[in-house]
C-alpha cells in the first residue's frame, strides 16, 4: 500500500510540472518512476476504437471520432510507458485492425472487431481499456462515461475506479453512472476478462467538442483515465 502511494504521488508531481529546485527534468523523471517497479500481474489491451475507413461518430464540424480515440489512447500509452505498466496497443496510427484481402467493407468491420476480441481473449491476464467518444441527436448532453462488461464484479470496480478519478480530478460535475454493456459494445458484452469502454466525451455538444480536440484537455482526461487504471492494477 504504500508503495501505491507513493507512485500515485509521484504520477500527480509529474503531471503538474512541479519539479525539484536545483535538479533536471531527466533525474526528477528518474526519481519518480523509480517508485513504479511494480509486479503488476495484468496486461492493459488499450484499445483505441475505429480508425482506417471507421471513422466512428462524426462531429457537426466533421470532426472524427477515431482521431480523437486515438490522441487520448496515445497520451494514455504514454503514461503507460513512463511507469512501466505492460500492455499492447490495438492500434497506434490510423489504420484498421482487419485482416488482409476482404472486399467489402461489412467483411472488414466484422474482421476488425474479431481481430480485437481475439487479442483481448489470447493475451493472459489482460485487461480492457477502449476508448471511445459519445454521440447523441440532442447537443446537452456531455461528461465522461464508463461501461463495463456486464456480470462481471472486477470489470464494474474498474469502471467505478475510472469514473471517480476522472469525477474527482476534471469533471466534478459530471453525474453520468458506470453502466454494464449490452449486446451493441462487442467486445464488452462478450468478454471473458475485465473490460471497460471510456466514453470520454460528446461529440454533439459543442462546448465538450472543443475541449476535447484541445491538446491540454486530452492530456488531461488521459492522466485521470490512467490513474484509474492504475489504483485498479495496483490492488490486484
Amino acid at each position: 500500500m504504500k508503495k501505491i502511494i507513493c507512485l500515485l504521488s509521484a504520477v500527480t508531481l509529474l503531471f503538474s510540472g512541479i519539479f525539484l529546485v536545483g535538479k533536471s527534468t531527466q533525474e526528477t523523471i528518474s526519481e519518480i518512476t523509480s517508485h513504479s517497479v511494480l509486479q503488476l500481474k495484468n496486461t492493459v489491451i488499450l484499445d483505441a476504437g475505429h480508425g482506417g475507413e471507421d471513422g466512428g461518430a462524426v462531429a457537426a464540424d466533421g470532426t472524427m471520432e477515431k482521431d480523437l480515440n486515438l490522441a487520448i489512447s496515445n497520451a494514455i500509452a504514454g503514461y503507460f510507458e513512463l511507469f512501466g505498466i505492460p500492455y499492447i496497443p490495438v492500434r497506434t496510427t490510423d489504420i484498421s485492425v482487419c485482416d488482409e484481402g476482404l472486399t467489402s467493407i461489412k467483411e472488414r468491420k466484422r474482421s476488425d472487431i474479431l481481430n480485437r476480441y481475439a487479442l483481448v481473449n489470447d493475451t493472459p491476464d489482460a485487461v480492457l481499456l477502449s476508448i471511445h467518444q459519445n454521440m447523441f441527436s440532442e447537443p446537452k448532453y456531455y461528461g465522461t462515461q464508463v461501461f463495463y462488461a456486464g456480470g462481471d464484479p472486477t470489470s464494474e470496480n474498474l469502471a467505478s475506479t475510472i469514473r471517480e478519478a476522472v469525477l474527482t480530478g476534471l469533471q466534478p460535475e459530471n453525474t453520468r453512472a458506470i453502466k454494464p454493456s449490452t449486446d451493441s459494445i462487442y467486445l464488452l458484452y462478450h468478454a471473458k476478462t475485465t473490460s471497460v469502454l471510456v466514453e470520454c466525451g460528446f461529440l454533439s455538444n459543442e462546448n465538450e467538442l472543443q475541449k476535447l480536440k484541445d491538446e491540454a484537455y486530452e492530456s488531461q482526461i488521459s492522466y485521470f483515465i490512467f490513474k484509474g487504471m492504475l489504483q485498479y492494477l495496483t490492488t490486484q
